[in-house]
């Protein structure tokens, strides 16, 4: 009687729009006008001698599930607590538009700081090197007095703050500024085995981490090679380009991060105890790097950042890609912006030229913008029309974190259909983007993205100042942007889908989650004893693999939720 209640829910919530699994009332009848079913009404007396009516689907049908937990999950839509209980399971895939130093939970940067005798500056909040002089006292001291834990945890997050737009943005990239002494590089695989931990328990089962990786050590030595007045060409770049990699300097800092990489990550997993008979969830979390370049300094930095980061991607297969760092909206940022577009298009073009290495991956932050954050000039608020575009059309960025002025864009129509034609996935920040932009509901263009057909996935941007997970993000995104399970499990396809894991997809038609590969066609979904030529496909792709892995997670999450 269970599955039964739940279908006549479904009819009367009007999921069920098939009619598939409905109860039909004792008066009415399915009628068929023109191909489509309908419900009609009909003499009581004729439907007592037919008795009631039910068409009962398999629970292993994937719509009939999809349906019923729709239907549970818009039950709890006004009660976030029970929302969270719901969601916390749910396997989420792949996290991305993570950055490093921002996910790092801050009650850990302050136990970090205490136990490496640091002391905390009363007047600036920032984290700064013993002896402990005239406003600064030991760090240790907060782990004792409530209230200056309190006050550390406010300037180094977004907890409790109240201000002006321009306010918060200050606010939020000051926070990496005044832990950052916290964040040494002994403490580099501590934070990766704290953000682990919380992915693991999050469900997330594999990360794209954006960091810097050492790379403004090229980038301050890009100096000697670029002049702030040299010609910004092809020819001019490639030429600086190879200067940088013939440095001393860059190759020593290559060798060293590539080595260092695997002792970080070997490393998070011994903090995790992977190798125990306890180990914590973040052990079955997979992960990965994108190195990012610093957008607030000049273009020449940058274009030495990426020069790098393209040759460590070469080297180390933990690394996968590159990216951008830093607010949009810095006078650097804005100043050079298409300069560094252009920069991308150089070498994204070479690196394609070599079809003998794995494709270097790019990952852009565009439209984080909001007209207060900008000049109040024309050619300030001129910004906000073209830079989701140039990402993709010039820098060949394959993700966009945030994109939420896409409606100011220059022929925006135009561009949401290139981004679904070229599949530029959108990795929406929810809170983030509330938090720091004013947008959410409404004036939040998720939907404006789904509603196109570009793909979205959810993503934390930095989690630890934010003071939230992913799970929060799937919350929010009921709430106040009022999806439903079938949109959600679309995004946590998608970003595994979209993810840098190098190898073929397992699914024939990119962004329809129906049909998977001919070899794995007659296995069922997440079999981890397949068949042969499953096997041998998943073995060719990580991505695949991952892939493979999420189909299983997510109905063995639907079948539990359909019993309950």
């Amino acid at each position: 009687m269970k599955n039964i209640r739940k279908t006549s829910w479904l009819c009367v919530m009007g999921i069920g729009l098939t009619l598939q699994g409905c109860i039909l009332p004792v008066n009415t009848k399915v009628v068929k006008t023109r191909g489509a079913t309908r419900m009609a009404q009909v003499p009581v007396e004729t439907v007592q001698k037919q008795h009631t009516r039910l068409i009962s689907p398999s629970k292993d049908d994937a719509r009939y599930r999809e349906m019923l937990i729709d239907w549970k999950l818009r039950s709890l839509a006004h009660d976030p607590e029970q929302l969270r209980e719901f969601f916390l399971p749910l396997p989420k895939g792949a996290g991305l538009h993570m950055d490093l130093a921002g996910s790092v939970s801050t009650e850990r940067l302050i136990a970090w700081g205490a136990a490496d005798g640091l002391c905390i500056n009363r007047k600036n909040w920032t984290a700064e090197s013993p002896p402990c002089q005239g406003k600064a006292v030991p760090m240790q001291e907060a782990m004792a007095e409530r209230a200056l834990h309190r006050k550390i945890v406010q300037e180094w997050s977004m907890e409790h703050f109240q201000g002006s737009r321009q306010e918060a943005q200050q606010h939020f990239w000051d926070a990496l500024d005044k832990f950052d002494a916290v964040l040494s590089k002994k403490r580099l695989v501590d934070s990766l085995a704290d953000i682990l931990s919380i992915a693991g328990k999050n469900t997330h089962s594999y990360v794209e981490l954006l960091h810097g990786l050492n790379s403004d050590q090229v980038g301050k030595r890009a100096a000697r090679y670029i002049q702030p007045d040299d010609p910004w060409t092809e020819t001019v770049l490639l030429k600086r380009r190879q200067q940088i990699m013939a440095d001393p300097l860059f190759q020593k800092t290559v060798a060293h991060t590539t080595a260092n990489l695997k002792k970080w990550v070997a490393g998070a997993r011994d903090l995790l105890g992977c190798k125990t008979g306890n180990p914590d969830p973040g052990c079955a979390v997979e992960v990965r790097f994108l190195m990012s370049a610093n957008r607030t300094r000049d273009r020449g930095y940058v274009f030495g950042q990426w020069v790098y980061g393209y040759e460590l991607a070469r080297q180390s297969p933990l690394v996968l890609g590159i990216g951008l760092m830093g607010p949009e909206e810095h006078e650097n940022s804005l100043a050079y912006y298409d300069d560094e577009m252009f920069a991308l298009d150089v070498l994204h073009r070479l690196k394609q030229a070599d079809t003998q290495q794995q494709p270097v991956r790019i990952a852009l932050p565009a439209g984080e913008l909001i007209p207060e954050l900008v000049p109040d000039t024309l050619e300030g608020q001129w910004h906000l029309k073209f830079h989701i575009r140039h990402a993709v059309e010039m820098g060949h960025a394959e993700r966009v974190g945030h994109g939420c002025d896409v409606l100011g864009e220059e022929d925006h129509t135009e561009l949401l259909t290139r981004m679904r034609e070229r599949g530029v996935l959108v990795e929406a920040c929810l809170t983030s983007n509330a938090v720091l932009l004013g947008k959410t509901g409404r004036s939040h263009p998720l939907n404006l993205y789904l509603g196109q057909g570009v793909p979205v996935v959810l993503a934390t941007d930095h989690a630890g100042i934010l003071r939230i997970d992913i799970t929060d993000e799937f919350v929010r995104a009921v709430t106040h942007q009022h999806l439903g399970y079938s949109e959600l499990k679309r995004m946590v396809r998608a970003s595994v889908e979209h993810s840098f894991l190098p190898g073929a997809s397992l699914w024939q038609e990119e962004g329809r989650y129906e049909r998977v590969v001919n070899a794995c066609a007659q296995d069922p979904a997440g079999a981890t004893h397949g068949s042969a030529s499953c096997n041998r496909f998943l073995q060719g792709s990580r991505r695949a693999a991952m892939q493979w892995k999420l189909e299983g997670q997510l109905a063995a999450f639907e079948e539990q939720v359909v019993e309950q």
